[in-house]
């Protein structure tokens, strides 16, 4: 296995490459394509930068928003227990849990959460005003 360039390294100078030599090279009618290539390049790479980090902090906040004590879990088990965190949290919001005094604390585990997708996924978001 090689150590460099590493996935990270790779998916930046591709983006760089793209984005500099082709991108520019492109038709009109296929620059939205190019685009949203691009984008996906640098969303990769931002994703294998994070790596499991963003997951685990919405996991901590889940399981204080639950009142579940604190488990280490990476990876898949990691993923799963988000989604089914992420499930019940929509069914007690649904039901009204969140209505009263815990509210804040759900807006803000939403508003981080929110953020830190964001900073993955459209980073420039963050800035706009």
């Amino acid at each position: 296995m090689n150590d460099r360039p590493n996935a990270r390294e790779l998916l930046a100078i591709s983006h760089a490459t793209f984005t500099a030599e082709i991108l520019p090279a492109l038709p009109e009618k296929l620059r939205y394509t190019g685009l949203m290539i691009a984008n996906a390049l640098a969303i990769a790479r931002r994703e294998i930068e994070a790596g499991d980090a963003p997951a685990r902090a919405e996991f901590e906040r889940l399981c204080v928003l639950f009142s579940d004590g604190p488990r280490e879990l990476a990876g898949d088990a990691l993923a799963v227990a988000v989604a089914d965190y992420n499930h019940r949290l929509a069914n007690e919001i649904r039901a009204g849990r969140f209505d009263q005094e815990e509210r804040a604390v759900l807006l803000e585990h939403l508003r981080r959460t929110t953020g830190a997708k964001l900073a993955i996924s459209n980073p420039k978001a963050l800035n706009a005003k």
